[in-house]
């Protein structure tokens, strides 16, 4: 509440007393806030209008606004979470002022920013990749990303303020094991899974004399699948036998290796008839 002390101007002039009050106060938006204020008029004539001072110390004002021969003001963009301190003077047509009422005081409301981020997660084949997801929150509101693993990259958007965009890299998976990481966003988790890669075996092939096996050599065979191979005597060679990890499995024209998990061998040896 406030008291205008007396201001002598060329007429010797008392200024009335007015007392200055904080009618309402809100949050704008997530860094900043309004208020308005009003005051009694003051009685003296020749008061031509008011100005109000306004800062974060008290009994400082760096900041001024003029009303006019109005009796209320909205002051905008105040920082939310901070303390202000508020008082009114007057002044009359030939623009003497009188001293400041006495301060009033008043906290800007701090609102809380909220974030979100779309997708929450990302699922990767073992070769890798890239991506994006979107952070949305309230203008002004910081926000910072960082990963939990070394093959999950964040490559823009490390940082930001208000509604924006991180890009991320993810390196090819070399490993038999899936692998999963996050990165994490102003409290919130991008959830990011890879495919193991595509482990293989091998299965080495061999054939003596007199007839062939088919394929031949060492070939990779992915972990899990089958695989067949084909075995042809000549047609002098009439007696043999296939060998699968050197156990005889009889004199079979092909043979299947179904489920593959690690490496195998088969071999197929031949006799003549007679």
């Amino acid at each position: 509440m406030g008291l205008a002390r007396r201001l002598v101007f060329r007429k010797r002039l008392f200024l009335s007393f007015f007392f200055l009050l904080i009618l309402t106060g809100f949050a704008r938006q997530a860094l900043a806030a309004d208020v308005t204020l009003a005051w009694d008029a003051n009685r003296e004539a020749t008061v031509a209008g008011y100005r109000v001072g306004y800062g974060t110390a008290s009994g400082s004002y760096p900041s001024t606004v003029d009303v006019g021969n109005w009796t209320s003001v909205s002051i905008s963009g105040l920082e939310a979470g901070r303390k202000y301190y508020f008082a009114c003077k007057a002044y009359d047509v030939s623009g003497k002022e009188s001293a400041y009422s006495s301060e009033v005081s008043y906290t800007a409301p701090a609102t809380a920013c909220s974030y979100t981020i779309s997708p929450a997660s990302q699922s990767f084949a073992a070769s890798g990749g890239t991506g994006r997801v979107t952070v949305t929150t309230q203008a002004g509101c910081p926000w910072s990303a960082s990963s939990t693993a070394s093959w999950l990259t964040v490559t823009a958007g490390a940082s930001g303020s208000g509604t924006g965009t991180v890009g991320y890299s993810v390196t090819a998976n070399t490993a038999a094991a899936a692998r999963s990481a996050r990165i994490t966003i102003a409290g919130s988790s991008l959830a990011v899974s890879q495919q193991a890669a595509s482990a293989k075996a091998t299965i080495t092939s061999s054939a003596g004399t007199g007839g062939s096996i088919s394929p031949s050599g060492s070939v990779a065979v992915a972990i899990g699948s089958s695989k067949t191979f084909t075995v042809r005597p000549g047609w002098l060679y009439r007696i043999y036998d296939v060998k699968v990890n050197g156990v005889s499995v009889g004199a079979v024209r092909s043979y299947t290796f179904s489920g593959v998990r690690d490496n195998q061998t088969i071999s197929a040896t031949f006799k003549r008839k007679f």
